[in-house]
């Protein structure tokens, strides 16, 4: 009698197992994911205030990184939280017509969060857009790490130096879903940054420092 009994059960139990497991995999699947991971590559500029006794100076465009994480609040709704990492330099600039490079070379390291509005309105991962388009305005704080050389009678100096600043990030980009799961957008950045606010040099609070970037960015839902 017993053994028939526990034979009844295994029975059961193998008919019920996959059904119970496809029923937890179904609803893991069909669970809203609002939280993503993202990684960013591409290039970006950075917008030099003009030195003294400087005419002029031609930026390079140098690479750049970006990590962070998402967070969807609302169907039109995120916040994004990310850190970036850009090098940025001159190729030449001139003094009263005369040539000389380089000038400067630095690198950014910058801390941000950014609510992120969405055109297409997304309620939930597996029946969101094939494509949308979004718009994000942000605070952030920044420390650039610069060496910047002067000329001084025949002599070339190296000066180093760090920046700290807050600034204002402007993030536009077009997605494209790639699967459930990922996305792949192309996002153009602007960093309005207050690096030159206190100088004393009006040319200087004229333009500023400020920071240019196209990346292509990697996004993966995890929850």
């Amino acid at each position: 009698m017993g053994s028939k009994f526990s034979r009844q059960l295994i029975v059961v139990i193998l008919f019920w197992a996959p059904l119970f497991v496809n029923g937890q995999n179904f609803y893991k699947e069909n669970k809203p994911k609002t939280l993503a991971v993202f990684i960013g590559l591409g290039a970006g500029t950075f917008y030099a205030a003009p030195r003294p006794y400087t005419d002029s100076l031609v930026d390079q465009v140098m690479p750049l990184l970006s990590l962070g994480l998402e967070k969807r609040l609302a169907g039109h709704l995120s916040i994004k939280s990310q850190v970036s990492f850009q090098t940025f330099g001159n190729k030449e600039y001139s003094i009263s017509e005369e040539i000389v490079k380089p000038l400067y070379q630095g690198i950014s390291y910058a801390f941000e969060l950014t609510p992120t509005f969405n055109l297409m309105p997304t309620h939930h991962h597996l029946t969101r857009s094939k494509m949308d388009f979004t718009l994000g305005v942000g605070l952030g704080y920044l420390a650039n790490y610069t060496a910047e050389k002067f000329t001084f009678q025949d002599k070339e100096f190296t000066f180093n130096f760090l920046e700290h600043s807050a600034y204002i990030p402007i993030r536009s980009s077009i997605s494209f879903s790639i699967d459930s799961w990922s996305d792949l957008a192309v996002e153009g950045v602007f960093f309005h940054t207050f690096l030159q606010e206190e100088s004393s040099i009006s040319s200087f609070k004229q333009y500023g420092d400020h920071f240019a970037q196209l990346n292509l960015v990697y996004r993966r839902l995890i929850k």
